[in-house]
């Protein structure tokens, strides 16, 4: 059937060698270098070099007035599109007829005479972009047909139909990069230190609070910028309220000079206040216990907190509460408001190792990629504290498919929302699974990306 084609083609005749590694045809009066031959999901592409032998119409057994007739084709069983037919004279006499026209342009418009030079190789060039048939499928060739015409109306089967190369229906999608997410333009951190009973001041080496206090250090430097630090403290409930008001109010200064005096943020960012007693941790404790005259105590009503902590002193538990909740209920906590003006990975990961909890989305995702391969422990940190975040999902789904773990891939992406980016991915990893239905179904959620019109042509590959 004659086809209209979307052809570009460059014909050429050189005085050079055949090439390497060509398959050879017709008992090696010729040989083809292709340079492409794939299905694009719309079209086959053909790239190819024709190179015939020196004196190729002689060596063919035909006479002065007769011609050699190659012809191309895209063929699978009985179906079959032509790519071109060469029409190749010998240097002295060209075989050219009404009738013999007719029969090649019948099939194609892509004919084309060929004089080959006298005692040289003749050089063939052909690019074409062939519209695919429904029938062009991964065991579709590449096909050429050899025949000698004799004038006036004479055609004479030499060989073929020979294979050539099969056409590659190899699919490669492309990934869509998810955004960034933006940095936080004003984040927090929290920390708190310790204090022994009725003490205020030289506790910097007390329980942890040299390794709480260190983690400020992170902070100190000029990647951010330091905007407010607000330091609470906090009494236990142990001596009267006023007296536990005071040394609130002392270690919350105290928490002031320890910071002021190990790091160099400005003295307009602070702000201390005292906070009086802390019952918090004995509430904790309460609902914990099966003790029913601690129970009992936390139902009454006291018209003071005075009353209500001498009442507490009456029970058995009070003396584990003093030993294990006490230590914890005297303490000075700050929140730390600060600003990222540069990401640095070392001072992240500093503070990713102090409080990984502190660490940002953003953060994350730059710790996870700061080197050539994705940081695992990282990423699952970052998912552990992000589990929706498309940035994170997407760098674990693309290293889990980098593997060939396609099903795990996907279930990254499914975590990560349905933006066009991530359908695309989640597309990409069913296109690479040879899932042609789930990949149109998810490709649906990327139109509108560069990313789809290349993902639905290799969709289309998946026959």
């Amino acid at each position: 059937m004659k086809t209209i084609w979307k052809a570009f083609l460059v014909a050429s005749l050189m005085l050079v060698g055949a090439f390497a590694n060509a398959q050879t045809f017709c008992n090696n009066v010729g040989s083809f270098d292709i340079d492409a031959l794939y299905y694009d999901g719309e079209n086959v592409v053909v790239d190819y070099t024709l190179n015939l032998v020196p004196n190729v119409v002689a060596s063919c057994g035909c006479d002065q007035k007769e011609a050699l007739v190659i012809t191309t084709a895209i063929e699978r069983n009985n179906n079959k599109e032509i790519v071109e037919v060469l029409i190749v004279n010998g240097p002295y006499y060209t075989a050219k007829s009404a009738w013999l026209e007719e029969r090649c342009y019948a099939v194609t418009d892509n004919v084309k005479y060929v004089t080959a030079p006298v005692n040289q190789p003749a050089i063939i060039s052909s690019q074409y972009v062939i519209p695919a048939e429904d029938w062009v499928v991964p065991d579709t060739y590449l096909t050429v047909t050899t025949q000698k015409y004799t004038v006036p109306k004479c055609l004479t089967r030499l060989c073929g139909p020979e294979n050539v190369a099969p056409v590659d229906f190899t699919v490669d999608p492309v990934w869509a990069k998810v955004p960034t997410p933006a940095v936080d333009p004003s984040k927090h951190l929290e920390t708190t230190i310790y204090f022994p009973v009725n003490i205020t001041t030289s506790v910097e080496d007390y329980l942890e609070n040299a390794e709480t206090l260190n983690v400020l250090q992170t902070l100190d430097s000029p990647n951010f910028e330091v905007k407010a630090i607000d330091i609470e403290g906090w009494a236990s409930p142990e001596a009267t309220v006023a007296y536990n008001q005071k040394l609130s109010e002392k270690r919350a200064a105290t928490m002031k000079k320890l910071i002021a005096d190990k790091f160099s943020f400005p003295e307009s960012v602070y702000q201390t206040k005292g906070n009086g007693e802390y019952w918090g941790g004995i509430d904790n404790y309460v609902n914990a216990s099966s003790d029913a005259q601690l129970k009992e105590w936390a139902g009454k009503s006291f018209n003071n907190l005075d009353l209500k902590e001498a009442a507490l002193k009456k029970l058995p538990a009070y003396k584990d509460i003093f030993d294990t909740v006490y230590p914890r209920s005297r303490f000075a906590n700050c929140k730390v408001t600060y600003k990222v003006i540069t990401f640095d990975a070392d001072a992240c990961r500093a503070l990713y190792t102090q409080f990984p909890d502190q660490v940002s989305e953003y953060e994350y995702v730059a710790l996870a990629t700061s080197s050539d391969a994705v940081d695992q422990a990282v990423l699952a940190d970052g998912l552990k504290y992000y589990p929706n975040s498309q940035a994170l999902n997407d760098i674990a789904g693309h290293a889990a498919a980098a593997a060939g773990n396609y099903r795990q891939a996907i279930q990254y992406y499914q975590k990560a929302g349905d933006s066009k980016e991530v359908m695309n991915n989640l597309g990409v990893c069913y296109i690479l699974m040879g899932n042609k239905a789930a990949a149109d179904n998810a490709l649906v959620g990327a139109q509108g990306l560069e990313e789809y019109k290349v993902n639905i042509k290799e969709l289309k590959k998946l026959k």
